[in-house]
């Protein structure tokens, strides 16, 4: 990850109190790059407040959640996956790290996971394209 984002530039976040979270735990758990990812940290562009701020879609739903708001903004691209919320990425996680898998399981539970941060990322960026495309009226 850290050689991935480089050391210039933002990173497009959904909830930057989650993300920054994550990175801390991070951080802890490996002391040895914790600078490297603080560096991260201050990098971190949230994109929730200008969608909450300044857009509004009906099949929103009343959720700003990135799962009402993509199909609304991007109705191409769904969570129709393996693991499709972060609640299961996170059962996914846990099972994953805590070794009660077999060798194969636990390979369909990495691409499952890759998969699914793909598919967050991938909606991260379609959000933003459509949100640039708009002409919005003050």
């Amino acid at each position: 990850m850290i050689s991935d984002l480089g050391d210039q530039g933002s990173v497009v976040v959904y909830h930057q109190p989650f993300e920054f979270q994550r990175l801390f735990e991070l951080a802890s758990w490996m002391p040895e790059f914790s600078r490297r990812i603080n560096k991260i940290e201050r990098r971190l562009w949230d994109l929730l407040p200008i969608v909450r701020n300044h857009v509004y879609h009906p099949s929103f739903g009343g959720s700003y959640s990135l799962k009402s708001v993509l199909p609304a903004l991007v109705p191409e691209m769904t969570y129709d996956m393996e693991v499709a919320d972060g609640q299961a990425a996170g059962l996914t996680w846990n099972s994953l790290i805590s070794g009660n898998c077999s060798e194969t399981e636990c390979q369909q539970k990495r691409k499952a996971l890759l998969d699914y941060c793909g598919q967050d990322t991938l909606a991260l960026l379609r959000i933003v394209k459509a949100l640039v495309g708009c002409n919005f009226r003050p």
